[in-house]
């Protein structure tokens, strides 16, 4: 197992990763809204970060825009910009976080199999709007999970992965069943989002993707 570690304090993280995620936002021409539970989210994704953890993976999961997307991407766009070097290659190769949608994965397993592959075993992945793909198709007479095969992949070989979806973490369960749902428990930091979404403008309150 193994996944980039930022080379600073948990606190110095924290910071480095509101910001991250209050660039994401503006870019998406929105106004950053701070909450509890965002810095209560903040705070435990900087430890996972910093200290020492069995997880290897983050899930973000809840209503629909409420920010979860925009926190995989600005973590993405962090980790790219501390170009901290993978397995101490100082030279070319440093740590990055390969994100795609639910559905751009399951396609793959049709459309372009090499590159399924390579998403299967990406350094770190995230794994966008889970939930919004179908569960199988046919593949060669086959029926097959794309996505959920490919978390399995990726449990197994404790290869960091990072989710978000809508859905909570009972209905998972229910659609994917037992196995995928306690491997999640395994894996992952779960991170509930319970803030209404802020795509729609509330009176007298911020607005945050």
């Amino acid at each position: 197992m193994g996944f980039v570690k930022f080379p600073m304090p948990t606190e110095e993280a924290a910071l480095y990763i509101e910001a991250a995620l209050q660039v994401e936002v503006e870019k998406r021409g929105r106004t950053f809204g701070d909450s509890d539970e965002l810095q209560g989210h903040i705070v435990q994704i900087a430890r996972m970060f910093t200290e020492p953890t069995t997880k290897f993976g983050i899930l973000l999961c809840g209503g629909v825009g409420n920010g979860k997307s925009s926190m995989m991407y600005a973590l993405q766009n962090l980790i790219k910009s501390l170009k901290i070097p993978l397995n101490g290659n100082t030279t070319f190769d440093t740590w990055g976080m390969r994100v795609e949608s639910a559905k751009f994965i399951y396609n793959q397993v049709k459309v372009d199999s090499q590159e399924y592959r390579q998403i299967q075993n990406a350094n770190m992945l995230g794994i966008d709007d889970l939930g919004e793909e179908e569960p199988t198709l046919m593949n060669y007479g086959n029926r097959v999970t794309p996505v959920i095969d490919l978390i399995s992949y990726r449990y197994c070989r404790m290869l960091f992965t990072m989710v978000t979806t809508n859905l909570t973490p009972a209905q998972i369960r229910s659609t994917y069943g037992d196995r995928i749902a306690d491997r999640f428990n395994e894996m992952m930091l779960i991170l509930p989002y319970r803030n209404p979404s802020f795509r729609t403008p509330q009176p007298n309150a911020s607005q945050h993707q």
